[in-house]
């Protein structure tokens, strides 16, 4: 069964390359979103409503896939899962913010300020001018933080969205990561019908930090014990 991979925020679907790599046996799929790397932003600005749509057509062909997200693509493969509950075996999000509250928005915004990363982190700005275009990684930060800012105020991921993820869930986060609290990762996951959690150590939120030598294992059993007649997947893992 396919795996989808979901990249997050100024992300592209390279940035799960790595992971991809190192997943067999299982097919992985590099799901690029909306505004993102080759596609250009939507006129009326990034949405959750376009990003499913992403996923959608990178599922074309498929029946059922696992999906995996990274921070923002987390959000949207929960979205995703909830909607589609039939074309959906598994979700796993990593550094997904799940859960808001008005410090965690503002923080996200104070880094989405594209004066100061070019001033402060001029490496990880020539990153994202290369990824995305010199003339549009700015409208695609500052459509960012219009995405996140609109969610807060009218969030997705209500209580009743959250109950129609019935597939088993893996909600993983690090234990130095400072957007995605562990603490948020285990409420997170004791919202969900079928859902573990998983904190890895010495990880900070970007996706360079992860050991792929220790995630990795925890995703394949994930996959392998949700599919149909295997044994019953759960467990939670704690700082």
């Amino acid at each position: 069964m396919p795996v989808m991979l979901i990249h997050g925020a100024l992300g592209s679907g390279e940035q799960l390359r790595p992971l991809a790599e190192r997943i067999g046996p299982f097919d992985p799929i590099l799901v690029e979103l909306s505004g993102h790397g080759r596609k250009p932003i939507p006129p009326e600005g990034l949405s959750y409503a376009r990003f499913l749509e992403d996923i959608a057509e990178a599922m074309e062909g498929h029946e059922r896939v696992h999906l995996f997200g990274y921070s923002m693509g987390g959000y949207a493969a929960m979205l995703f899962a909830a909607r589609y509950p039939e074309r959906v075996a598994s979700v796993c999000t990593l550094g997904s913010k799940l859960i808001w509250d008005e410090a965690g928005l503002q923080a996200l915004l104070k880094r989405l300020d594209t004066d100061a990363l070019a001033k402060h982190v001029p490496a990880y700005a020539e990153r994202l001018a290369k990824e995305h275009g010199a003339d549009r990684w700015r409208e695609l930060v500052k459509a960012t933080g219009e995405l996140v800012t609109r969610d807060f105020h009218a969030p997705l991921l209500q209580p009743e969205v959250f109950a129609q993820v019935t597939c088993p869930v893996l909600v993983c986060s690090g234990d130095r990561d400072d957007m995605t609290l562990a603490k948020d990762t285990l409420e997170a996951a004791a919202r969900f019908p079928k859902a573990g959690a998983l904190i890895l150590p010495q990880t900070k939120h970007p996706f360079d930090f992860v050991d792929l030598d220790l995630f990795v294992p925890f995703l394949r059993k994930l996959w392998t014990s949700a599919v149909p007649g295997s044994v019953k997947y759960g467990f939670s893992a704690r700082p």
